[in-house]
């Protein structure tokens, strides 16, 4: 993902008490002690690598940006072993050909994963979503015996907002409230290029005023159609902020100053701390999804030390700690380490904005994707900027 999103999630504490070695080879199969981690603050945290490390052997030498662009395109310059991303810029980096398949044999807890990352629909009667579909995309045979790369964390953008301040019945708003004139001068908008339009192109289908055959992947008309709303929108004073960090909006909906943006789940639990009301609606349209895993780059020479972190992620510590977070694990390894209440409210959505994983599994209206049209769309946004 090309966002500095979950920058709060730097670092965690090690987890104590001796945990299960779980289906690992031991250290010495491993080609080396160290493997090269090209990812992000938000799935690179100390506690995972710790743990890591400590079943392994293997130390991780992370190199960390916020931009998917930039982790892609470090396996052009400098020695790595896997890179970290989603599945918008997997895409990229398989056609540059800068990571290798995966062979799933090696990885046997995939086979765990759910049907909608094995085909890419949670039933068969569910959307596919628009756009980087990691299920219709990922596997690189019609067998599925090797991957471009493994998802292993998940969730489900949406609408943030102030209850006390937007009306929404039982939690529900259409993307198109972010541009309802009630709440002018109090929204925010995403203020990173090409998600920032895929929200607003995504408010304006729900509201008629686009109509395109996929709002992950725009025409130049399309992209024009959108810049020329927003800048009506700016120039009404429709937006607050156009953010681009987690603290920045959290701050804005805790001050009072934003009452709705597209959001992260980590956003509304951060305004909340703050004493401030704040929910996750459940979009009429769907949710815009996404789903970070691991690939192997194609340089890679701790290929063995790289297949012992694919598993570690998917054997259930890992996905536990992000669960703990609000992400979602892609099997259900997760429950050994997690509370009976926490898989409840979690997994099981109790208590918890958007119901169960089952629920938002089968109402994706979207996914991340990294749009064919990239360089159109920054020009255009940076024509926004400067409106």
């Amino acid at each position: 993902m090309t966002i500095t999103r979950r920058d709060f999630l730097k670092t965690g504490a090690l987890a104590a008490g001796a945990m299960s070695m779980g289906g690992f080879a031991h250290p010495g199969f491993a080609q080396a002690k160290e493997l090269n981690v090209v990812g992000a603050t938000f799935n690179l945290r100390d506690v995972i690598l710790q743990e890591f490390t400590r079943r392994s052997g293997i130390t991780i030498k992370p190199w960390l940006s916020p931009s998917a662009q930039a982790r892609a395109d470090r396996l052009r310059v400098a020695p790595v072993d896997t890179l970290e991303s989603g599945m918008d810029f997997v895409k990229y980096a398989w056609d540059e050909k800068l990571i290798a398949p995966i062979d799933l044999s090696r990885v046997p807890a995939w086979g765990k994963a759910p049907r909608l990352f094995q085909v890419g629909q949670d039933t068969p009667s569910s959307p596919a979503g628009f756009g980087d579909n990691p299920g219709r995309l990922m596997y690189v045979d019609k067998e599925k015996t090797k991957a471009k790369y493994i998802p292993y964390m998940y969730q489900f953008d949406s609408i943030g907002y102030n209850p006390e301040r937007v009306p929404a019945k039982d939690n529900i708003l259409s993307w198109g409230e972010l541009f309802n004139p009630k709440w002018r001068g109090k929204v925010a908008l995403y203020g990173i290029d090409w998600l920032g339009i895929l929200d607003a192109a995504m408010g304006m289908q729900a509201l008629g005023l686009l109509k395109a055959a996929d709002p992950a992947n725009l025409t130049e008309k399309e992209v024009d159609t959108v810049i020329l709303f927003l800048k009506e929108k700016k120039k009404e004073g429709h937006f607050r902020a156009l953010w681009k960090a987690f603290g920045e909006l959290v701050n804005l909906m805790a001050a009072g100053e934003v009452w709705i943006a597209d959001a992260w789940w980590p956003v509304v639990l951060g305004v909340r701390q703050k004493g401030v009301p704040c929910r996750y609606a459940e979009a009429v349209e769907g949710y815009r999804a996404w789903a970070v895993g691991s690939c192997l780059s194609a340089t890679a020479k701790n290929i063995d030390g790289a297949y012992e972190w694919f598993n570690f992620w998917l054997e259930g510590f890992a996905g536990a700690e992000q669960s703990k977070l609000g992400f979602y694990s892609p099997v259900d390894t997760h429950k050994k380490y997690l509370k009976p209440e926490q898989v409840r409210e979690l997994y099981d959505g109790v208590g918890r904005d958007g119901g169960s994983i089952a629920q938002r599994n089968a109402k994706i209206w979207t996914w991340n994707t990294k749009p064919s049209k990239q360089e159109y769309y920054t020009d255009k946004w940076n024509e926004f900027l400067a409106s």
